[in-house]
């Protein structure tokens, strides 16, 4: 074991997926959020970038790791389709950089980790932890050590890990609200409780669902959006689940002593959706996509006769409580059924890989892949000279993109994986990635246009990411209302290392935010590097079984990641 090192101090993190000052700031200055205005006066606060793109599963671990994903390997929810055209998803065992928790286990520090993505199946080190999202909702091995479920379960009577989403498949916003808020009672209690009878150097917390809560409800706060309803139930929607987040952050401040320090982040920031980006329907229309239209079926046509469609058929059955039905049937009848969208899953069969050139295989990791010989199983893009010639043809065409109402560009930025990635695992990154401009959503799969207004279902999402999430550092030695620049999502791991007395590690990206600290401080206490080797945990192997597998994608299709 590395020698106990450090300054004594403990660190308290809060995750906010998706969390923006956009709201925060205005909301803050009206008396709304007393307790995140009270740390925005008396810390440090910034706007924090994050991954490119910026998304959950990536970001996450590079806030968790100090490093980008060349180094840590995860570049969104699904991994390279090297072996077959079809999504895996990835799991922890994925992640190649040593983690936040497995560092202070080398230094004789104890971590409590709660609901952090990628985190299935969980670490062994010292300390607790409960996974997050990706975890299959049939486990039940979820908690490290594995008797801490059964205790959180005496402790809080209706404890799980997971909420449903059948509310928000069949757009019954009502009962996904409802859910939403009863999840978040859920951790609340379960956070209070451990960071008061369990021992920790490091508490590190991630609330997940005020990401989806913006998704959802962003149309009916937003009076510029599209599918504005004017004044609903749901106007406040947002802003009561930030304000119970913030009620939350009391307790925790109440916590809180002369030696425990603050940290509060997002994985990235949220703004409203004007139109949904269905980049396959642009990339068959311009060659790149080759699809075999298979001919309807008698059946097929007859529903498209009637005007039945999938989606509003599921809806209607939910309503019902029927929503159990379609498992009744086998997979082929239900294809019969037409689509409102259409998901790369629906079509990944009928692809002709012998003429696709380039293909975007989720969504959500907004990202485009080059079908190379010798690295997808039916590449057809020879790689070297004749792959950075048609990569960059491809990007010419994008950057010609555009929205045909407006006359404005689609993207804000297309980049190749070498201008933004370095490390061991940069070989596995996507071969261009795409931002967005503002109001603009690259939707998964085929839609009926190119390009379609956002949120007109009471389902569909009206808010997205973007690139600046939040920052905020608040303890005995951080400067009292001062704004940070150029902060990014690697820099929180190196921070926190640096608040505890502990060195940054030598092959990290990120670095720590010292102008955040008082200057004294600072000088007393300079940087130090480091490289642990000893006392790591051991490296864990693990593949999802066929069933848990199937799990999670549903899942995550449910969240509409795919």
């Amino acid at each position: 074991m590395v020698k106990r090192r450090g300054n004594g101090r403990k660190v308290v993190v809060v995750g906010l997926d998706g969390a923006t000052f956009a709201l925060i700031k205005p909301w803050a200055r009206e008396g709304k959020l007393p307790h995140l205005g009270r740390v925005l006066r008396q810390g440090a606060h910034g706007a924090l970038q994050s991954t490119i793109p910026p998304v959950t599963p990536p970001a996450w671990i590079s806030s968790a790791t100090g490093v980008n994903p060349g180094k840590h390997n995860i570049y969104g929810f699904f991994k390279p389709m090297r072996h077959r055209y079809s999504r895996t998803p990835y799991n922890a065992s994925d992640v190649k950089a040593k983690k936040i928790w497995q560092i202070l286990h080398a230094y004789g520090k104890r971590s409590g980790i709660l609901h952090l993505p990628l985190t299935y199946p969980v670490d062994r080190f010292n300390g607790f932890m409960v996974a997050g999202i990706m975890t299959p909702d049939e486990a039940t091995d979820f908690t490290h050590p594995p008797e801490l479920l059964d205790e959180l379960r005496r402790v809080i009577p209706d404890y799980r890990l997971n909420i449903s989403l059948n509310s928000w498949k069949a757009g019954l916003l009502d009962e996904f609200y409802e859910e939403s808020v009863r999840i978040l009672h859920i951790q609340r209690e379960e956070t209070l409780y451990l960071m008061d009878h369990k021992p920790w150097d490091l508490f590190w917390v991630m609330f997940h669902h005020v990401d989806g809560v913006m998704h959802v409800y962003w149309k009916f706060m937003e009076e510029r959006h599209p599918y504005y309803p004017g004044e609903t139930r749901f106007k406040n929607a947002i802003l009561d689940y930030y304000r119970q987040l913030d009620d939350l952050l009391g307790e925790i401040l109440r916590r809180l002593d002369e030696n425990t320090d603050l940290v509060i982040l997002s994985d990235h920031g949220h703004e409203m959706i004007r139109k949904h980006v269905f980049l396959l329907n642009w990339l068959r229309d311009r060659g790149w996509l080759a699809v075999n239209e298979r001919r309807a079926s008698p059946l097929e046509r007859a529903f498209r006769m009637v005007g039945l469609q999938r989606e509003r058929l599921i809806k209607r059955l939910e309503r019902w409580h029927l929503g159990w039905l379609p498992k009744l049937f086998p997979e082929a009848l239900k294809n019969q059924v037409p689509r409102g969208v259409v998901t790369f899953k629906n079509i990944e069969r009928r692809i002709d890989w012998t003429r696709t050139r380039a293909f975007m295989p989720s969504a959500s990791a907004m990202a485009i892949w080059l079908n190379v010989r010798g690295r997808e199983p039916q590449g057809v893009v020879e790689p070297g000279q004749h792959y950075r010639a048609l990569r960059e043809e491809l990007i010419e065409q994008l950057r010609t993109f555009r929205d045909d109402e407006t006359g404005e560009p689609i993207l804000e930025a297309i980049y190749t994986p070498e201008e933004i990635y370095v490390g061991d695992y940069a070989g596995e990154a996507p071969d261009l990635l795409l931002l967005t401009r503002p109001g603009y959503y690259i939707h998964e799969g085929f839609g009926p246009r190119t390009l379609v207004y956002a949120g007109r279902r009471a389902n569909e999402r009206s808010g997205h990411h973007h690139m600046q999430g939040i920052l905020l550092l608040y303890g005995q030695h951080i400067r009292r209302g001062v704004e940070l620049r150029g902060a990014r999502i690697i820099d929180v791991t190196p921070t926190i290392l640096y608040m505890m007395g502990l060195p940054v590690q030598s092959y990290m990206d990120g670095h720590a935010l010292t102008e955040a600290f008082e200057p004294t401080y600072v000088a007393r206490h300079p940087v130090e590097t480091d490289d642990i080797v000893a006392g790591e945990p051991p490296p864990q192997t693990m593949a999802y079984s066929p069933e848990e597998e199937q799990l999670v994608i549903e899942r995550l299709k449910d969240m509409g990641y795919m």
